[in-house]
This record gives structure tokens, C-alpha cells and sequence, in this order.
């Protein structure tokens, strides 16, 4: 009998408290910089990627459920991210409460070109684990997609993509903050998402091109996407389809979470049937319209800033 739920995403990853300061340079080592006043946002980058995803089905008319799986603290900032998650479509019901670890924080400074700096104090998203891994993969079928990023603790990712695999469902990895992964890691995922610099640091190579894109993912042994800012993307699956995808002309207001709005975007494109080339012109456009406004989430509206979410 076919299972006649729609597909699902599962985002497993971290969520943070985001506060921003909007400044007109970024700071040097040791000098101080006045700024225009403190941002507080829900954040992190798996919490960012559930509500792109999330916004990706509703602009798309696509059934697909969007499932967030996480930890958070026993907090103010803990509850925020929950409302914050659930106001936007998300279900939180895999967010757990971590009773000794606070929430997660990150401190962002942006400047007036767009371009930041983001330091991250990870809280409770250190102690995911086994039994958020179990959570997750929970009710995966064939056709799901599981999405992932380096917030958390590795060997809870590998399980995790070990697992996903094993009932068929798809893993979408966005290996960031930039790290090496180990060779099994990259051959057990569906796709590998980075940016120039987490392409260094993962795969060992620079990747700007279709033919550097194609090299990276038949090492790899996984579909590699290249996210390269206002150039756009680059991908190459294991099969040789390679190429380059370019980003539309905008005014950036601020880059923070574009990364994460490609990301929710692409996995949409997957759970409705795209290629990897489609899915990477839908994540390149999502990116490109995250960035023409403040926050490190995309909203179809922007929020208002004097809506309480600024203080």
C-alpha cells in the first residue's frame, strides 16, 4: 500500500539566539566601533534552513512538511526559537529542551556594506545526540530529505546520514562552519553544500568552476554544490552533470543567513522532483533575495523593525 503522506524534510541542526548590531565598518582587532542599535532575531543555521524550507513550500504550493530537530535551553531565547519556528510553518516537536544547557547565541556585526563578522556561543546545540538522531529519522521513507550542518556535534551528523540512508531517504549536508569531513561522511551524503572557503576545508580543493565542481564531486562520491556569493553557484553531481548557475543583480542589505535561505530552497526543489540543476537555480534565487534585507532569515515579508523583534 503506498504511504500517501507528502514527502518530508527533516532540518537537524542548531538554533541560536541571533544578536545583531548594525555598524558602519567592522571592527579591527582592538578598536571600537558605535553602532546603530541591537537586533534580536531567532537564529542558527539549522533553525534558519527549517523556515526557509518552510516559506520554499508555501510560495511553491508544495504539501511537503518541514521538520525541525534540535536543542535548545531552558530560556527566554529557547521559547523565541520555538514561537518563532512554529509561526513560520515549522513543526518544533523535535526541538527538545536541554534542562542544564542554555540556548545558543550568536553575536553578529554588520556593516553597511553588507559583509559581517559572527561569533557563536553553541549552548545546548553541543549535547545533540543519539537520541535526537532516533528523533529524526523517525518515519523517513524514500523521497524525504534530510538536511544537516556542522553546528552540532559531528558524530551525531554521521549517524545521522548513516541512518537516513539506510531507509532511503535523501541527506543534504551544508558543511558549515567550515570543517574537514572524512571520506566515508562525503560518500554517504546526497549532496554536499559549501561555500569557497568550507570547499577548501572539506574537500581539500577550490571550487569556482563546473570542471572544479565535477573533480570535487567525483572524489567526493556525492552531488557538490559551490555557493559563490553574488557569482552565483556551481555544481557537479558524481555522474558528470556539471555547470553554473548565475545569481540575479540585487542591492545586498545584509548577507548573513543567504547561505541558509539557498539551502531550505534547494531541499524544496528536491522533495518536488528537481534535478540538482533546478534545485541550485532555486536556492541561487532564494540566496540572492535573503540578502536585500536585515535578519538572518527570509521572510516573504519583511518583518516590521519596530515590532518588538528590535530592542
Amino acid at each position: 500500500m503506498t504511504d500517501p503522506r507528502p514527502p518530508r524534510i527533516v532540518v537537524f541542526g542548531s538554533l541560536n539566539a541571533d544578536l545583531s548590531v548594525q555598524l558602519p565598518e567592522l571592527p579591527q582587532a582592538g578598536q571600537t566601533v558605535l553602532g546603530s542599535g541591537l537586533f534580536r532575531s531567532p537564529g542558527g543555521k539549522g533553525a534558519n534552513q527549517a523556515v526557509a524550507a518552510a516559506h520554499a513550500t508555501q510560495r511553491r504550493g508544495l504539501p511537503a512538511a518541514v521538520r525541525m530537530v534540535g536543542r535548545v535551553g531552558a530560556d527566554d531565547e529557547g521559547q523565541l526559537l520555538r514561537e518563532s519556528l512554529a509561526a513560520a510553518g515549522v513543526d518544533d516537536s523535535g526541538v527538545q529542551i536541554d534542562r542544564e544547557a542554555p540556548t545558543g547565541v550568536a553575536l553578529i556585526l554588520v556593516d553597511d556594506a553588507g559583509d559581517n563578522m559572527i561569533a557563536v556561543a553553541p549552548g545546548a546545540n553541543l549535547t545533540v545526540g543519539e537520541a535526537d538522531v532516533a528523533g529524526a529519522v523517525a518515519g523517513l521513507r524514500p523521497g524525504d530529505v534530510v538536511v544537516c550542518q556542522l553546528e552540532v556535534p559531528v558524530p551525531a551528523i554521521r549517524q545521522l546520514v548513516r541512518s537516513a540512508r539506510a531507509v532511503g531517504a535523501r541527506t543534504v549536508c551544508n558543511a558549515a562552519p567550515a570543517a574537514a569531513l572524512d571520506p566515508e561522511l562525503l560518500a554517504s551524503l546526497t549532496v554536499l553544500v559549501v561555500n569557497e572557503t568550507e570547499a577548501r576545508h572539506s574537500l581539500g580543493l577550490s571550487v569556482t568552476t563546473p570542471p572544479q565542481a565535477a573533480q570535487a564531486a567525483a572524489s567526493a562520491g556525492c552531488a557538490v554544490v559551490v555557493t559563490l556569493g553574488s557569482r552565483g553557484a556551481v555544481y557537479a553531481t558524481p555522474d558528470g552533470d556539471a555547470g553554473a548557475c548565475p545569481a540575479p543583480s540585487v542591492e545586498a542589505v545584509d548577507t548573513v543567513g543567504a547561505g541558509d535561505a539557498f539551502v531550505g530552497a534547494f531541499a524544496v526543489a528536491l522533495t518536488a522532483g528537481d534535478g540538482v540543476a533546478e534545485a541550485v537555480t532555486a536556492g541561487v534565487a532564494a540566496g540572492a533575495t535573503a540578502v536585500t534585507q536585515l535578519g538572518a532569515r527570509y521572510y516573504p515579508h519583511p518583518p516590521d523593525p519596530k515590532s518588538g523583534d528590535e530592542r
